[in-house]
């Protein structure tokens, strides 16, 4: 196995991977501060509860929770959940990119110690990643195991490049 050509591949992956949740993230500022401005606006929302088919949605919702809903409180607590998820994509995105940085670093032979701390920063923000989003019925199994999995490659590749640099035993499992 090409330690090398394997960590780039990878590191390509998670710098696309890290602007993406950049770019997810800042929509989702945009979105959270968006709502939480509505429901500051008084306007606006008397212009909802006046709205039929919002105000059957608050009802299922005030049923549901078993207690009076009110929709400015509601709106407003959906918009700071979504700027403090917006907020984790934007650090997570930091991190991606950081990590893939560290990976093309580590195959030119410029730092692989760096892209191995940062792949198992990264396998466990993937580790509790998966805990939460198992645990609250959202996402894929596979998916979190193929994430896992390839920052657990990552990791073995950017070790095998720091043996190899420091002229320790060959990893290659090709040998």
């Amino acid at each position: 196995m090409d330690f090398r050509k394997t960590i780039k591949v990878i590191a390509i992956l998670a710098i696309i991977g890290g602007v993406l949740n950049i770019i997810v993230g800042g929509l989702a500022l945009i979105g959270g501060g968006a709502a939480t401005a509505v429901s500051q606006n008084e306007e606006i929302m008397a212009e909802l509860n006046n709205d039929a088919e919002f105000a059957d949605a608050m009802s299922q919702f005030s049923n549901a929770a078993g207690t009076e809903v009110d929709a400015q409180a509601a709106t407003a607590g959906v918009g700071v959940i979504v700027i403090v998820a917006g907020i984790i994509s934007l650090v997570l995105g930091i991190i991606q990119i950081i990590q893939g940085k560290s990976g093309l670093n580590a195959a030119k032979g410029l730092g692989a110690e760096k892209a191995f701390k940062w792949g198992i920063v990264v396998l466990v923000i993937g580790v509790i990643n998966a805990i939460v989003g198992m645990s609250g019925g959202k996402g894929s199994i596979v998916g979190y195991i193929v994430n896992l999995a390839i920052t657990a490659l990552f990791i073995y590749c950017a070790k095998s490049i720091r043996d190899e640099e420091a002229g320790g035993a060959s990893t290659d499992i090709t040998e």
